[in-house]
């Protein structure tokens, strides 16, 4: 299949995910979201712009990649990760249910995110012991950081070769 076919279907499911979202498919959302889901990694609004005018040839001020991103956000397309202020695609966007239990293990040295999805009996757990101490839960998004496995190899490697 030749590049230009491959990039043609990325583009209408894009359009697909879009429409089944209730979002209009726009050049520049769907620039955003082909962004953060080529990354491979969390990226910032502002590493979102450079994304854009280096592989896209697309400048965008930051302000409308902020609206952007408050929108694919709000319709379960992408997630904000709070605890470094940077987002992510929805890995379970295929899936087109709501997935209200997820945590979010957050490479501390490359970046890359993964989406791991929390039972209900253990956030059902946790909202009663954050219940007992007298404290309602808001976000039901837990981000934890640490070193991915392929960070640690090469942390490994790196004392092995020392």
């Amino acid at each position: 299949m030749s590049q230009k076919n491959n990039k043609n279907n990325q583009e209408s499911e894009f359009v697909e995910i879009f429409n089944y979202a209730g979002i209009k498919p726009t050049e520049k959302r769907i620039a955003i979201f082909k962004g953060l889901k080529m990354a491979g990694k969390a990226l910032s609004p502002y590493d979102l712009v450079q994304y854009c005018k280096q592989n896209l040839g697309l400048t965008l001020p930051a302000v409308s990649i902020y609206r952007i991103l408050d929108l694919l956000v709000a319709a379960d397309l992408v997630h904000k990760l709070d605890t470094v202020n940077k987002y992510i695609c929805c890995t379970h966007i295929d899936c087109h249910k709501p997935h209200p239990h997820t945590q979010f293990l957050i490479c501390s040295l490359c970046q890359k995110v993964e989406e791991v999805h929390m039972p209900a009996e253990l956030m059902a757990q946790l909202s009663a012991q954050i219940q007992s101490h007298g404290y309602q839960l808001n976000s039901p998004q837990f981000e934890f950081q640490g070193i991915c496995t392929d960070c640690q190899a090469l942390e490994e490697e790196g004392v092995s070769n020392a």
